[in-house]
């Protein structure tokens, strides 16, 4: 099987939707003898910036000399992202030769009412657990998918879990309010396994405490056992001070841009120190040197100019509020224009709403186009929704050539933000960042 017959292999899976569950994917992992338990695991669901957690838990673990398995989703520009060991992406070849290996077997067990066939995303985990298995990697991290109670990944016992932020996402699948959707993250929580939790709600926070007590598992929550404080930022970073329990604080640079990735730090710092106490030592040095050199390209990434661009896969609400609010505070008085596009089952009118509120009239014009994914909302509905505010907007379908227009208009001085979904930069990115070679 070539890589582009096992990419094929792997995307029609799509044609089974998202079928929430445990059953199938435990059958699954009996019938491949467990791999995911070869193994210790970190286990970290949230809404926004478990992505970022995980790349930053995964890049200290590696300066402290250990093989760190790291799967997460969606990619950006290749589905080799979602595979990763110390940094490095699994290589078309071999994800082709591990397609080759579980098709037949995965065709099989469909064939079984018991299991039936599994999804895309559930393909990809079984290829997860058996890349790092077959690797024998230190430890493996990996982010829920969506949820957690009932994610793909949610078969492991891992040594900690951690949970982002939460906020308002896939409602359709994980319940129309905070509460609902908490309850369906807490699930990845279990019994006597240490958990932390970043900032959250107070209901939220409710939801956690609750959880853990239940099944007598310690928690760590950032803004109590964490503390952080965002001493600096600028664009070439975040200086922040970041203090456990009653140890010491430590003052780091995180090669990430937003106040947001503070927060985000602090989640990944309680979660290194619990693995620490559980028999992964790591030193100071490994944490500073892994925080100032992360690299998570498409959150509020930034490129200078001309013309200077920001890249941010903001897709929800508060993604969408912590990016404005961003802007607002590393390009004060800064003049914006976006391309956007967005998909169909977000809140599109809701999500422009927030931007130009945020930004006001430094968001000067969008260019409104359509994400190459066939979930994509058109560009008449997001251009709609930014005109119906009164901001000049710009239908363009093809992102592209969105882009392209974009940047021949773009006045001296003006920042250009290319956003709305990680499907949407994905697509770009490669063409923005090979103009700048």
């Amino acid at each position: 099987m070539t890589y582009e017959q096992a990419l094929e292999y792997i995307h029609t899976r799509n044609k089974y939707g998202i079928k929430l569950g445990l059953d199938r994917m435990r059958a699954l992992l009996e019938i491949f003898n467990h791999p995911q338990l070869t193994y210790p695991s970190i286990h970290i669901a949230g809404t926004n910036g478990k992505g970022s957690t995980t790349a930053m838990v995964s890049v200290v673990l590696r300066e402290a000399g250990y093989k760190v398995g790291r799967f997460t989703s969606p990619h950006l520009s290749s589905y080799c992202e979602r595979l990763s060991i110390n940094g490095v992406n699994i290589k078309p070849e071999r994800l082709a030769s591990l397609v080759t290996d579980v098709q037949p077997i995965l065709d099989k067990a469909a064939l079984d009412p018991r299991i039936g066939h599994p999804t895309e995303f559930e393909v990809g985990a079984v290829l997860a657990f058996k890349y790092f298995a077959e690797e024998k990697v230190d430890l493996a991290i990996f982010e829920v998918g969506m949820g957690g109670r009932l994610d793909a990944t949610n078969v492991i016992t891992p040594l900690v879990c951690g949970i982002t932020h939460i906020a308002l996402d896939h409602q359709e699948f994980l319940g129309s309010d905070l509460v609902s959707i908490a309850k369906e993250k807490a699930g990845i929580i279990k019994a006597d396994c240490p958990v932390v939790v970043g900032v959250q709600a107070q209901e939220v926070r409710e939801v956690m405490q609750a959880t853990a007590a239940t099944l007598k598992s310690p928690l760590y929550s950032v803004g109590k056992e964490i503390r952080y404080e965002v001493i600096r930022e600028d664009l070439t970073g975040t200086e922040l001070e970041l203090r456990w329990e009653e140890e010491p604080p430590f003052l780091l640079k995180l090669n990430l841009l937003g106040e947001h990735q503070a927060a985000n730090a602090a989640v990944a710092f309680g979660l290194l120190q619990v693995i620490k106490r559980r028999g992964f030592p790591w030193k100071k040095n490994d944490l500073e040197k892994g925080f100032s050199e992360i690299y998570w390209p498409g959150r509020m990434e930034y490129l200078p100019g001309p013309p200077s661009i920001i890249m941010d896969g903001a897709h929800n609400l508060d993604g969408m509020s912590v990016l404005a609010r961003g802007l607002r505070r590393l390009f004060p008085g800064k003049e914006i224009q976006a391309v956007v596009g967005i998909l169909d089952n977000r809140p599109v009118e809701a999500i422009a709403l927030l931007l130009s509120s945020i930004l006001g009239s430094d968001l000067r014009k969008v260019y409104a186009t359509t994400v190459p994914d066939p979930k994509s909302a058109s560009c008449d509905r997001v251009a709609r929704a930014f005109r119906d505010l009164g901001v000049e907007t710009v239908e363009v379908e093809d992102a592209l050539t969105a882009l392209n227009t974009a940047e021949c208009k773009m006045k001296v001085g003006e920042l250009l933000v290319v956003t709305g979904s990680l499907y949407l930069l994905g697509y770009l990115r490669p063409y923005i960042l090979k103009r700048r070679l």
